[in-house]
């Protein structure tokens, strides 16, 4: 499906109300480092499942743990990743058959410096704060902040390392012997840890439709959810009236 043809579906699916009701199953995967808190909000409403991503250092071992339980899901699909949890899932989508995704705040392929991870290597936990403020928007209330360090601190000492590293050393794939999903790329304005650069290339090889989320920062599903709530249900009106 073209993105002129996705457009199309959103605005004659939401004028009829497509997609309300409708039987969709969603996969929620959150970013390096991140446990399942987060996402937990939005995924209720959905009736989604949030899964943190494995302890591991690749991104294609991810999707290996995940791959069995995604297949367990009545289709169609949807797909939910934010950062390193979006490379995730556009894997996962290579090998499982997927109806929609939404990837946010990511790039095809996005720099992490090694001084970077050798910081969060050294500093841990007390490494938190400081991430936890380029995840959110800069007018965000302190509960943001302390939501996403206490999301953080969810995980085993050194998972936030090891996953930056799967961000470095992945390299994207798209598979063009399997039907690609429809794509909405979510970035916020304020998001200082993949450029719009990186995000346009995600667009474009995924052909998908980028979607600004004007002063969101890394973690638009945190300081501004109900935006990214409104474009998971018009993904979930395309991928339901595509299958009518």
């Amino acid at each position: 499906m073209s993105i002129d043809e996705a457009t199309d579906l959103i605005h004659d699916g939401l004028a009829r109300g497509v997609g309300r009701g409708a039987t969709v199953s969603w996969a929620f995967f959150p970013g390096a480092g991140g446990g399942a808190t987060l996402w937990q909000p939005i995924a209720k409403r959905f009736s989604g499942t949030v899964t943190a991503l494995p302890d591991v250092e690749s991104v294609p071992a991810m999707a290996d743990s995940l791959e069995a339980a995604l297949l367990m899901m009545p289709a169609p699909r949807i797909l939910v990743g934010n950062s390193l949890g979006a490379l995730v899932a556009l894997e996962c989508a290579q090998r499982v058959p997927v109806a929609g995704l939404m990837l946010l705040a990511a790039g095809w392929e996005f720099p992490v410096s090694e001084e970077l991870i050798h910081r969060v290597d050294a500093k841990g936990a007390a490494m938190f704060p400081e991430t936890a403020r380029r995840c959110v928007g800069p007018d965000g209330p302190p509960e943001h902040l302390t939501a996403v360090v206490a999301d953080f601190e969810s995980r085993e000492a050194g998972t936030m390392a090891r996953h930056l590293r799967a961000i470095r050393d992945h390299r994207p794939r798209i598979d063009p012997a399997v039907a690609q999903p429809t794509t909405l790329v979510l970035r916020g304005g304020f998001d200082r840890s993949v450029s719009l650069r990186d995000h346009i290339a995600l667009t474009e090889r995924t052909g998908g439709a980028l979607v600004p989320v004007g002063p969101a920062a890394h973690m638009p599903f945190v300081d501004h959810a109900e935006e990214v709530v409104r474009w998971l249900e018009h993904l979930r009106a395309i991928v339901v009236r595509g299958r009518g």
